[in-house]
């Protein structure tokens, strides 16, 4: 009984909604068995706003492609990611109840989120799913390997990134909205990435590492543990770059980033 009077009292509140965006990391590689049985129960006070545009539940995995309605974000292995654990460490700092929005997009470069377009764009796509369920609380970005594959994509990142932002904020109506940026992870192995290479990875994480505008954070996922691949985080890893995460947008809020 008590569980079901507190899951209706979340429900009463208006969720906070968060926008989880980027590339493969966020939508996440992580292996779903990996995951404690507690973590596979969902929890009424954390919902989803998913690709198929329901409302339900938060559960791995946040970025399935089943019923998917924009193709233009379809992530077919999309698996663990970092945004139920955020979720999940967030509300348990502040207690409000969370909306998640998946937008993320394995493999997709900085040109790709080039703001403005219709639903057939990564970003146009995005924001009709924002107007659908309101204001956004604030954002998680994790991108920047795909750009770190091409010699001459790191000078123009910080630029594209802060025309981003600042897209984002006019759409969304808050000039102070809090995001989370995450710098990149080590590098990938070269005798296990070859043939694809990565030369411009240590100059991304460069300038994701310098000034940002107002109201961003960067996380850093150096350290974190990497799945064979060497590209993508582990189970583990998202579970720690959650946590990391809640703990930089909560530092965000209580400065009056809205």
């Amino acid at each position: 009984m008590k569980w079901t009077m507190l899951a209706l009292a979340l429900m009463a509140q208006r969720p906070d909604v968060y926008l989880l965006t980027g590339q493969s990391n966020m939508s996440g590689r992580g292996l779903i068995e990996e995951l404690t049985a507690e973590e596979r129960v969902a929890d009424p006070a954390i919902q989803l706003y998913g690709n198929e545009e329901t409302i339900r539940p938060a559960v791995e995995p946040l970025d399935t492609a089943v019923g998917q309605v924009d193709a233009i974000s379809t992530d077919t292995i999309a698996a663990v990611g970092p945004g139920l654990f955020f979720a999940r460490s967030l509300q348990g700092l502040n207690g409000r109840p969370i909306l998640l929005v998946p937008c993320a997009k394995g493999g997709s470069s900085m040109a790709q989120w080039k703001p403005g377009g219709g639903r057939d764009t990564l970003y146009g796509s995005c924001l009709a799913r924002v107007r659908a369920v309101g204001k956004v609380r604030g954002v998680l970005w994790y991108q920047g390997e795909t750009d770190a594959g091409r010699p001459d994509s790191a000078a123009g990142w910080r630029e594209s990134f802060e025309a981003l932002v600042a897209r984002f904020r006019a759409d969304l109506g808050g000039k102070r909205l809090p995001l989370v940026v995450v710098q990149l992870a080590d590098p990938p192995s070269p005798e296990v990435s070859a043939p694809k290479t990565y030369p411009s990875w240590a100059a991304i994480q460069a300038v994701q590492a310098g000034p940002m505008p107002p109201c961003i954070a960067m996380v850093a996922a150096g350290g974190l543990p990497l799945k064979a691949d060497t590209l993508h985080l582990t189970t583990a890893g998202q579970r720690v770059l959650g946590g990391k995460l809640a703990v930089a947008m909560e530092g965000l809020l209580r400065k009056g980033c809205r």
